[in-house]
């Protein structure tokens, strides 16, 4: 039995390996997302934009992986794969502390057929950095609470992984409350020194980023983002989307089961507390993310311990129909997992899928949202062709908006930044602009701010034989700054 079982985990490693180079063959496929575009913006021209408003180990690991490959997609998302493989072994870990190594060896199984474990693991947003974060920050609490020692780094660790995912991780912090506070042993925890280490950590983070957020004059108020969405049908969907249909109602099922036994009393209530802010978060919140970041579906990574514990311990079906109904849902999810990494998959079917004008998993099936990660590179050279034949020189590129703007910067390859109209460009007065809009006309306060401006060019983006974007590029000359 202990050697049939050493065989399952050599061949679940094998598997992960053979996994990951797939992913990566897989990174150049698609281009940079407007967040990945955010990243490399901040790290070409620097400012706290990307540290704060992304986390810091995604500018981090965007920096690093350009050093390594190059500023290509490649070079950006070149550590998406590896974070996704360090979150697997850390749920493998996990499951096993908690259960053992068989409910271990599935969950990462369920995990890994996930679609939206494989979105991040082919893209650099949040959710990549998010998914590798919270399981390593729950394994290191659960090994925090078997040292008798206050102080060990175990403590540290969890408090590093709270304080360096995407600020400012309130459900995430939620998450480690609800642990401690569930009924059991452990709520005395919450006025223990390790406790307030984590607490301290994460008040730090918090405080840095309300700092920042005051004086860049709160984007996270912006466009009423902070007001949660009450509307049931674009949630389910896009949990639809994330997880598949058949696999999202077998974790669900597998959660509500969790209430009713004495899970919620043992040391075995970690998944269940970890998931229930993170799900709540991701539930109300999760349809306002641009495609592809998922950040707060981590909670179906502990959804799906508790479905592989509930499928190894449930006796009310027969072992065949249990076998035939797990596979069938780790197939579909499969499935669904290749088809939302490679939108085109459809339309070398034949099958027409018109792109999404704006980048969210709530309208699937109705519109791809991928095209947040299509034509961005003909979109360059179009406006690079139209600077060109401007003459250049002195012009500077303004964009209508700031995922436009890092977009452009990117493709372009420029030195001087792509501007947009909420930027301080005093520094610009005198010289004339490119304005390129993908949203129709040029505003009328802008114009004024102009001697005089015309149409130069109107671009059709395309891609598989069906529209993307349209990009408007006027010439505007000799800017006026406002008076003061």
């Amino acid at each position: 039995m202990r050697a049939t079982t050493m065989q399952r985990q050599r061949f679940l490693h094998a598997a992960l390996g053979l996994l990951t180079l797939w992913r990566w063959a897989l990174l150049p496929t698609l281009d940079l997302a407007p967040q990945e575009a955010e990243a490399v913006f901040a790290i070409k021209h620097g400012g706290w934009g990307g540290f704060f408003g992304l986390g810091p180990l995604l500018q981090f690991f965007a920096r690093l992986g350009i050093m390594i490959c190059g500023a290509n997609e490649i070079g950006v998302r070149f550590f998406a794969p590896l974070l996704a493989l360090a979150a697997s072994l850390a749920v493998w870990r996990l499951a096993r502390d908690l259960f053992d190594e068989t409910i271990a060896s599935w969950t990462v199984v369920i995990v890994n057929v996930l679609p939206a474990f494989n979105l991040a693991a082919v893209t650099l947003t949040p959710a990549t950095v998010v998914c590798a974060l919270v399981p390593a920050a729950a394994l290191c609490l659960r090994h925090a609470l078997q040292e008798t020692n206050p102080l060990h780094r175990a403590w540290g660790a969890s408090a590093a992984c709270v304080a360096l995912a995407q600020p400012p991780a309130f459900a995430f912090m939620a998450a480690v409350v609800l642990f401690f506070a569930l009924p059991g042993r452990l709520r005395h925890h919450l006025h223990g020194v390790g406790f307030k280490i984590i607490a301290g950590a994460w008040a730090v983070v918090v405080l840095s980023w309300l700092i920042w957020q005051r004086c860049a004059g709160f984007p996270a108020l912006a466009g009423w983002r902070w007001l949660p969405e009450w509307r049931l049908l674009p949630n389910v969907l896009r949990w639809l989307v994330l997880a598949s249909p058949l696999m999202l109602v077998l974790l669900v099922l597998s959660v509500l089961a969790g209430f009713t036994s004495s899970m919620l009393i043992s040391h075995r209530r970690l998944p269940m507390a970890m998931l229930l802010p993170l799900a709540a978060l991701d539930f109300f919140y999760g349809p306002h993310e641009g495609w592809p970041d998922a950040g707060a579906a981590v909670w179906m990574l502990f959804a799906a311990m508790l479905l592989a514990h509930r499928a190894a311990v449930t006796q009310t079906a027969e072992i065949e129909h249990k076998i035939s109904l797990r596979t069938i849902a780790i197939v579909l999810a499969a499935v669904q997992s290749a088809f939302l990494v490679q939108t085109d998959l459809p339309r070398t079917l034949g099958l027409r899928w018109p792109f999404a004008t704006h980048g969210s998993a709530a309208q699937l099936p109705g519109a791809d949202p991928s095209g947040m990660m299509r034509g961005w590179r003909e979109s360059a050279k179009a406006v690079s062709g139209v600077l060109e034949e401007a003459g250049g020189g002195k012009w500077f590129v303004l964009a209508a908006d700031r995922q436009l703007a890092v977009e452009l910067d990117h493709y372009m390859g420029r030195d001087e930044a792509v501007q947009t109209p909420a930027n301080d460009l005093r520094g610009f007065a005198g010289r004339s602009a490119l304005y390129v809009t993908d949203e129709g006309d040029m505003p009328e306060a802008l114009k004024k701010r102009f001697q005089s401006t015309e149409v130069l060019s109107v671009a059709r983006v395309m891609h598989a034989g069906n529209e993307v974007r349209w990009l408007k590029i006027f010439a505007c000359h000799d800017y006026r700054p406002p008076d003061l």
